[in-house]
């Protein structure tokens, strides 16, 4: 029988040619390569190498930050908490809005914050197709909100949301 795996969005197998540039990363460089000692300090210059490659690929330049994340969940749970500590702490905004349907690496996170911080989150419904209501995001949205958050595709059901229409209502 063949085997198919249909989650890789979740994760996914390691390209062959990646796996054989980082080899040596994974066997017999592993040190930590921001430590002082040599054998950490001997992959300092292959992981910048590494960075130079990426900020080339993506046209930044080295004045642009860029955060790397182990994965989805770390790199939403960055954003939505430093949303909260740059705008809804300090007063400027204090609401997030999100689908009912976020992934739970939004919901879970954005619960927390909810309970814990005190944050209004504004969850929109979702209609028989699995679709928020444009008019009633539109309603939601006020010049108080920090944040709206709606995934692109649906990891359960499929359902592609409108995120062009999406983000013009959010600016």
């Amino acid at each position: 029988m063949q085997r198919v795996y249909l989650d890789n969005n979740a994760t996914t197998m390691v390209d062959p040619e990646v796996f054989e540039e980082m080899k040596p990363f994974f066997c017999d460089k592993y040190g930590n390569p921001n430590s002082l000692h040599s054998f950490g300090s001997e992959t300092h210059p292959a992981l910048r190498a590494a960075m130079d490659r990426l900020y080339a690929g993506l046209g930044a330049a080295d004045a642009d930050d860029i955060v790397i994340t182990s994965c989805a969940t770390e790199s939403n749970n960055w954003v939505l908490k430093g949303i909260y500590y740059d705008k809804i702490l300090t007063g400027e905004k204090d609401n997030i809005v999100i689908s009912s349907v976020e992934h739970p690496a939004i919901s879970a996170t954005c619960a927390f914050l909810e309970k814990i911080c005190g944050v209004k989150i504004t969850r929109l419904g979702v209609d028989k197709d699995g679709l928020i209501d444009l008019d009633e995001l539109s309603e939601k949205i006020n010049d108080k909100t920090a944040l709206v958050s709606v995934m692109w595709a649906n990891n359960e059901t499929g359902t592609i949301f409108p995120v062009k229409k999406i983000a013009q209502i959010a600016h």
